[in-house]
């Protein structure tokens, strides 16, 4: 759904005060810092996963069994923590292409 012309205008008012009041957090808040912060955390979940696998991997010719638990729990930590970032669709400026049962029967409504 299209916003109106004065909801629009509205809003961009809303925006220029918030820059003009507080630049700081209008800068935290801009798509562009939340997308950077989005795909660092994605990143280091990745990276954290990549590392738990080289543990896991290590810890084969070595025999310890303590290390390749340690290897695996982080490999899943670090995979859950790569898709929590994966599943935020407002940073990427477009809405979500599906509606879900609940936003259809209110539109029937």
């Amino acid at each position: 759904m299209a916003l109106s012309e004065f909801e629009r205008l509205e809003l961009e008012k809303i925006s220029k005060a918030l820059q003009e009041d507080d630049p700081r957090l209008a800068a935290l808040m801009s798509l562009d810092n939340l997308n950077r912060r989005r795909w660092k955390g994605i990143k280091r979940g990745v990276l954290a996963a990549l590392g738990g696998l080289g543990l896991l991997l290590v810890s084969f010719p070595l025999g310890s069994l303590a290390l390749g638990v340690l290897g695996f729990l982080t490999m899943g930590a670090g995979t859950y923590w790569a898709t929590i970032f994966i599943g935020d669709r407002p940073l990427s400026g477009k809405p979500h292409g599906g509606t879900n049962a609940h936003e259809k029967n209110r539109e029937q409504s």
